[in-house]
């Protein structure tokens, strides 16, 4: 096994196997430490990004990765340690989840804050020139392969087209070093494929990327050397990157004890009162996109209870509608939804499904199921307000147990009164599914399970889901992924070209794989 090392005071300057290429970098980070109040968050942590190379960073969730982004990218200062680059404003980073203003057009969010006058007459700076602006999007477009429609409203992006546009808002500053946070984290494969070819040209483009995963195999694949930081520390970088396996090894060791691999197996649920193991059931429903004239369906499947369940396939097969649907925001076009023998209506508004007992956790966790703004213990207490808030008055005694309870259960360090988005990101999706997972569910359904989780996290994950099941809940997972899919359920329900395309057993990888491309056996 090839060891990218361990962690020592200064990694800066030091590779494994591969001597540096002859280029100063671009960006070096020396011995940083950060602290948030009494929380260490890094400590001797150092990089450096050359151009043209794609450094790959790996580590858990709450390892220190977010932080290590912002003072790279010259958002916070370290405490301690140097960061030398050119000038701070040629780094640039996309973040996991971009923001844009949904009702300006992608050319209007690229260039604002940055809009070209229409002239030098008095006032003309109070004018676009369009022309120019489109111009200035389009060079940097094309300069990069990256093939996205600048015309349309923001607010009408995919999850992939929201990431292209944020790619070429960051290049439009045409930065020396850039920093992708997660850039593939939930796409389907054909919009993954997208996202990496732009990688390339950025590298062709003698761009430094610095390119943070949680998925080692594309890491491996795709970086020239690679990066691991754990509990704040980082290990010499390695070049080139070893196979995913070692990866995960060298990641993972310090670990007394690892999970052992999934075991694929219905559990029994323990209630046992009732023979009845209906838990949600899907007869012909028919999903519209009223924004783009898209309909899917009809869609029949069923999610019994005592089972993890998982419909997957790209996003737009079904997906995408179906999790807008549960969501309350769309309308069921026809067809029905009945969870424990009652139907739901065409219309979910906000508190029935927790009202039957669903916990429902939707993909977008930041924007539909966090309080970025609020601490991390009014997360955590959000749903429990009758425990926390007795005849009207908050006890902070309890407030303080339903906290430590959740943060215990996913294995969360960090301060219950730390700011929510103060956290890193695979951190605030651990507490969602924690908060989500402790209100013993009925019916437990998550869309993309597994983003933004590191190894560890989704073996915690899947104990969690097998005790939810075995209590007698029904669990459906929304996944995009195959590899989430076969590692996480019991049973795989395929989508293709909205439409079912058949159930397997997670084993059947090769049948799941031909049904999710639509090929038929």
């Amino acid at each position: 096994m090839r060891n990218c090392g361990k962690p020592g005071p200064d990694t800066a300057d030091q590779t494994t196997n591969h001597q540096r290429p002859p280029l100063e970098p671009v960006l070096v980070a020396s011995q940083v430490e950060k602290y948030y109040g009494a929380v260490r968050a890094l400590q001797d942590a150092s990089i450096a990004l050359f151009p043209g190379e794609v450094h790959g960073l790996a580590g858990e969730n709450g390892a220190g990765k977010s932080t290590l982004v912002r003072v790279l990218a010259g958002i916070e200062p370290p405490d301690r340690g140097t960061v030398r680059g050119d000038d701070p404003r040629s780094c640039a980073v996309v973040p996991q989840y971009p923001r844009m203003a949904p009702s300006l057009t992608v050319m209007e969010n690229l260039i604002l804050g940055r809009e070209p006058a229409a002239g030098r007459f008095p006032g003309a700076s109070l004018v676009l020139n369009r022309r120019e602006a489109k111009r200035i999007i389009s060079h940097r477009a094309s300069a990069f392969d990256i093939d996205l429609d600048t015309g349309k409203s923001a607010g009408s992006l995919n999850g992939t087209e929201l990431r292209l546009a944020s790619l070429l808002a960051a290049l439009a500053r045409n930065p020396r070093a850039l920093i992708l946070d997660e850039p593939t984290v939930g796409l389907a494969r054909p919009d993954q494929e997208r996202i990496l070819r732009a990688v390339g040209a950025l590298r062709e483009q003698g761009v430094a990327l610095l390119y943070i995963s949680h998925d080692l195999g594309e890491i491996s694949r795709l970086a020239d050397r690679v990066t691991l930081l754990r509990q704040g520390r980082t290990a010499p970088s390695c070049s080139p990157p070893p196979p995913a396996e070692e990866l995960a090894a060298q990641l993972f060791d310090h670990h007394r004890e690892v999970a052992p691999p999934a075991q694929h197996h219905q559990e029994e649920p323990r209630d046992s009162g009732s023979a009845d193991l209906t838990g949600l059931v899907c007869e012909e429903l028919l999903l519209h996109d009223p924004l783009t004239g898209r309909t899917v369906g009809p869609l029949s499947f069923d999610a019994p209870r005592g089972t993890i369940t998982a419909l997957t396939g790209v996003r737009e097969s079904g997906l995408d509608l179906l999790e807008q649907y549960l969501g309350g925001q769309t309308v069921l076009a026809a067809g029905s939804l009945s969870t424990e023998g009652h139907r739901v209506p065409a219309r979910i508004v906000p508190g029935l499904l927790r009202q039957r007992g669903i916990a429902f956790v939707p993909s977008d966790r930041f924007q539909r199921a966090a309080a970025l703004e609020g601490s991390v213990e009014e997360n955590a207490t959000v749903i429990d307000r009758n425990q926390v808030y007795q005849r009207g008055f908050r006890t902070p005694g309890e407030a303080r147990h339903v906290t430590n309870r959740l943060l215990k259960r996913f294995d969360i360090r960090t301060n219950r009164h730390m700011p929510l988005g103060s956290l890193s990101g695979g951190t605030i999706q651990k507490l969602i599914l924690a908060r989500e997972l402790d209100t013993n569910p009925r019916i437990c359904i998550i869309a993309e399970p597994t983003a933004g989780l590191d190894l560890q996290s989704q073996q915690i994950l899947l104990e969690s889901l097998r005790e939810v099941a075995a209590a007698g809940a029904a669990v459906l997972l929304l996944s995009s992924s195959i590899d989430a899919v076969t590692s996480l359920a019991s049973r795989v329900v395929v989508l293709h070209d909205g439409l079912v395309q058949g159930s397997f057993l997670p084993h059947q990888e090769g049948a799941i794989a031909r049904a999710f491309a639509g090929i038929s056996s």
